[in-house]
């Protein structure tokens, strides 16, 4: 089996992102993804190879012999992480960069 990993692209500055993230924490989910923020570099990577226009965004990156591809979670992928939070009350839209 390939390897997965949910990664959750984040800002500083956006509300559903901390929400989420403080979710996260309280059902101590939060270990089950790797964190990164738009401000550092890897998170400005991330934007710039998914064109990713907001946040808080989900990817899956799957890592193989051949290297490492990344793709945009499902909507399916990205309300199972809304439950897993708890329900969090901010389902709608995506927040701003």
């Amino acid at each position: 089996m390939v390897p997965m990993e949910k990664t959750l692209i984040v800002s500083d500055s956006c509300p559903a992102c901390k929400i989420l993230l403080e979710a996260l924490k309280t059902q101590e989910a939060i270990d089950k993804y790797h964190i990164i923020n738009v401000a550092t570099p890897e998170g400005q990577d991330m934007i710039q190879r998914l064109g990713l226009a907001a946040v808080p965004e989900c990817i899956v990156v799957t890592k193989d012999m051949n290297g490492e591809t990344a793709r945009k979670c499902t909507s399916e992928e990205l309300t199972d992480i809304i439950r897993e939070a708890g329900g969090a009350k901010h389902q709608g839209g995506r927040g701003k960069r």
